[in-house]
């Protein structure tokens, strides 16, 4: 990326380009000129883009995307910050968000936007209703559902999770496959099932159970991110499950009573019955992503008390108002639960927050974690460690 000095440099460029767009067109102003050497020095492969500046620590940064364009389309900047032009009061889309304007008379356009200190943010070009490509001057990436990718930027205040490393001799746990047989779901369901470093089945491990990330590209990293919150002592050794909830097919993913039941009282007894984990819902988890958190928040709250601990990443709008009125009628041992909210995650974030209000108001102990990210694979997976030793905390 651009250093400091040449992100400061472009800054002043910015601002110039502004105050001059009231001049007559035929007259190219320095700014202009400016502007026209740092496009040239991108199409020359010294400099890469988007240009973000931050004026001073901890201020906002203000990033300027510049895209060539040779065929005459305008294109668009979809991204975090522009919301990806989706509306969320009717799940519809805007497509002409995001759109960019020329750069004088050259085959080049801008689109100039404010961020967060500290923000990670991802993005696409768009060039055309379905042309969706990421940034051929930017060599950035972010994993986007599985190998395909976007392109991303950081804040210069940005800074990578903490539990990213750890000591190369650390102890590992053991990740292995199996299978659940489900009454409930009416077949079998796969599960992977972590067992942490020193692991002894006479023992009575405390649980985390990961609804509906069975084969997410992330098992076995998640398995090493708990290698080293428990070498740390950030969390106690835990037993983790990654379960296979949801299964092409299946009718309304099985929700309500069919999935409580597999949740809250076939998976606590398989794991009981195979390994040395707790028999106390105090000292089992549940954790879901997105879409899941409506099953794992429903799971909680049941009054058979198979969970005493919650953790919502990036909680989807599939979580209902009614579902979060239920929050203050739940069982009366309360909860420790984590919610992970991106800031950037515009259809969203309403319901992290509403769900933050919901559970604090029914007297549950609940740590709030808002990030100046979106709604992706990269911001819980960023933020998951967090989320775990919240979540453990005795």
């Amino acid at each position: 990326m651009t250093s400091r000095t040449g992100l400061i440099a472009a800054g002043l460029l910015i601002v110039a380009v502004a105050s001059s767009c009231g001049r007559a067109p035929h007259r190219r102003s320095a700014a202009d000129r400016a502007l026209d050497a740092v496009i040239a020095e991108i199409e020359a492969g010294r400099r890469t883009t988007p240009l973000v500046v931050q004026p001073a620590k901890g201020a906002d940064a203000t990033v300027t995307f510049l895209i060539g364009s040779s065929d005459g389309r305008v294109p668009r900047i979809v991204s975090d910050v522009t919301g990806w032009g989706e509306n969320a009061a009717d799940d519809t889309f805007d497509v002409a968000a995001g759109t960019m304007t020329r750069v004088g008379s050259s085959d080049w356009y801008r689109l100039d936007a404010r961020v967060a200190p500290g923000a990670r943010i991802e993005y696409l070009i768009v060039q055309g209703r379905t042309d969706y490509r990421t940034d051929p001057h930017n060599p950035r990436r972010a994993a986007f559902h599985g190998d395909e990718g976007v392109s991303e930027f950081v804040a210069p205040d940005y800074a990578p999770p903490a539990e990213a490393s750890g000591s190369p001799g650390a102890p590992a746990g053991v990740l292995t496959d199996d299978v659940i047989e489900s009454r409930a779901l009416g077949g079998a369901r796969r599960a992977a099932v972590y067992t942490p470093p020193g692991y002894r089945r006479d023992s009575a491990y405390p649980v985390a159970v990961f609804h509906a990330l069975w084969g997410a590209s992330g098992n076995r990293e998640i398995a090493r991110l708990l290698d080293r919150l428990t070498e740390r002592r950030a969390i106690p050794p835990v037993v983790a499950a990654f379960l296979e909830s949801h299964r092409a097919g299946d009718p309304d993913f099985h929700a309500g009573a069919p999935m409580r039941a597999f949740l809250d009282r076939e998976v606590p007894a398989w794991l009981a019955a195979r390994f040395g984990v707790t028999k106390s819902g105090g000292e089992r988890a549940i954790l879901a992503v997105s879409f899941g958190a409506k099953d794992a928040l429903d799971a909680a709250l049941d009054p058979a008390g198979a969970y005493g601990r919650l953790g919502l990443l990036i909680p989807g709008r599939r979580l209902t108002r009614a579902d979060l009125d239920a929050v203050a009628a739940h069982r009366p041992a309360r909860l420790r639960a984590a919610i992970l909210a991106g800031l950037y995650d515009r259809s969203n974030l309403a319901t992290a927050r509403a769900a933050r209000q919901a559970l604090a108001d029914a007297g549950d102990a609940v740590e709030y974690i808002e990030v100046p990210e979106g709604h992706n694979p990269a911001t819980w997976r960023n933020h998951l460690g967090e989320v775990l030793v919240s979540v453990f905390r005795p």
